[in-house]
């Protein structure tokens, strides 16, 4: 029997061994490796065959693996350390402050649903850190990244004067985290305020002159992410505001922003500008600056059947009452509702940045309510021969084309058409002499086909029994 070379032995039975058996360890699996950080650093890991130490220091839970990283404080200051889980990874982030052999814990954060841990500490000058990325004992193992860095102090107020063409800038959450300018406000005058964002959504606050720390200042005014709001300051509270623009928390990368102050226009604010009934108002916005809203007033003495219509680079609709109730809104620009008398407010938004001309118009029906009667009754008997009204009134009254449907009735086959006539309203009401050309039950109905400001509406059934008196 020929038998194989001891080397190529050696190679067959390694390459038949299970992957497994040959994967090592990270790296950085134990504090004596740590892998070495300088600020700001974002390193990737896994926990990936990752091993606990013997005396390895407990935690917010219960860890099966870890991995190691160092951090050397060249001065006293803030320092963030940022994790997000790859895949189905479960992890905690553990701060560890080392003092030659000894471990002092700092702070601990266990990762959300969405696999994101975030804890911040207080470095001292000279200090030695550990960070330790734990994989929790019920989890699989995965990768990861770090953001460990140290923010950027933040802005003193009032900060720069804001141009009136406003501002382009950025902030982000690994360093800029925060920017602030000042703009002079009168009492009594409005002013409209945007921060323009393509994507995210950065945090603007606005603080009353006299602030000289936003961390103790209470703002005036906070912003959503539509960024856009309205203030006018009170008696007395006029001068240097001040503006704060913050990073959005856990967003990666450069949050770009415009923001511009402007007093507010006759489109801007109530009362804003008329809209007549079925008037095709023409405007423009600009989502990138601070013209990223126009209002729109009218009125409506009845119910109504109200539908708002707007075209033009995907604006946003809101309608209110002259209250502040919201009614209705739209992203796909119509609104069609049924609504009481009153003053109403039409408001076209701009979507983040988005900009360029827009048409709107409103079209107003008033609701209406049709009865019939057949000589005055709901019910009503005849002789035959003899002609009958048919009668149809409108709340309100409204005029119009009707049209009056005849049937009568088979006991055999049941309602059958007869004839269909068409009438005009006036003033609420309209008629119809009509003579039955047999014997037997007949029934009309009708249809108010509704005009450009009074929407349609329909009748029940008037019936009437043509015969003579019974007898034997």
């Amino acid at each position: 029997m020929r038998r194989l070379p001891l080397a190529l032995l050696l190679c067959t039975v390694a390459a038949l061994l299970p992957a497994a058996a040959q994967a090592a360890p990270p790296a950085n699996d134990n504090r004596a490796t740590a892998t070495p950080l300088t600020l700001p650093a974002a390193p990737s890991g896994t926990t990936s065959e990752s091993t606990l130490e013997e005396d390895e220091p407990s935690s917010c839970a219960q860890l099966r693996g870890s991995v190691w990283y160092s951090v050397q404080a060249p001065a006293r200051r803030n320092v963030v350390v940022r994790l997000a889980a790859q895949g189905d990874l479960d992890a905690v982030v553990d701060v560890f402050q080392r003092t030659r052999s000894q471990l002092s814990p700092v702070n601990c954060d266990v990762g959300n649903a969405r696999g994101q841990a975030e804890t911040e500490f207080r470095s001292t000058r000279g200090g030695s850190y550990l960070i330790r990325v734990g994989q929790r004992v019920n989890s699989v193992p995965g990768g990861f990244r770090l953001d460990v860095f140290a923010p950027q102090p933040p802005p003193k107020p009032p900060g720069p004067a804001l141009p009136a063409a406003g501002v382009s800038r950025s902030v982000n959450v690994t360093g800029h985290t925060s920017d602030a300018f000042s703009t002079v406000m009168r009492a009594g005058t409005t002013y409209r305020v945007h921060r323009a964002q393509a994507r995210g959504c950065t945090a603007l606050a606005l603080y009353p002159p006299g602030t000289t720390d936003f961390d103790e200042g209470s703002p005036v005014k906070r912003a959503g992410c539509g960024g856009y709001f309205l203030f006018t300051p009170a008696a007395g509270e006029g001068g240097r505001y001040s503006l704060l623009v913050t990073a959005q928390p856990r967003r990666r990368g450069d949050q770009r922003y415009h923001l511009q102050v402007a007093q507010a226009t006759d489109d801007d604010t109530s009362p804003g500008l008329p809209l007549a009934n079925y008037e095709r108002a023409r405007g423009s916005l600009q989502g990138s600056g601070v013209d990223a809203v126009d209002i729109y007033r009218f009125s409506l003495a009845r119910r109504s059947l109200l539908r708002v219509n707007l075209s033009g680079n995907g604006f946003k609709l809101q309608l209110l009452r002259d209250t502040g109730h919201r009614v209705a809104s739209s992203d796909d620009g119509v609104i069609e509702r049924r609504v009481k008398p009153g003053r109403y407010y039409l408001a076209v938004r701009s979507p983040r940045t988005q900009s360029g001309r827009y048409v709107l118009q409103r079209a107003a029906r008033t609701i209406t309510h049709a009865r019939i009667s057949i000589d005055g009754e709901h019910s009503a008997g005849a002789s035959p021969g003899a002609a009958v009204r048919v009668g149809v009134r409108l709340r309100p009254p409204v005029a119009g084309p009707v049209r009056i449907t005849l049937e009568r009735f088979d006991p055999f086959a049941g309602w059958q058409f007869y004839r269909r006539v068409s009438v005009q309203a006036g003033n609420g009401v309209a008629t119809l002499s009509f003579t039955p050309p047999s014997q037997g039950r007949w029934r009309a109905s009708a249809v108010y086909r509704g005009t450009r400001l009074a929407a349609p509406s329909e009748t029940g059934y008037a019936t009437v029994l043509v015969a003579p008196p019974l007898s034997d």
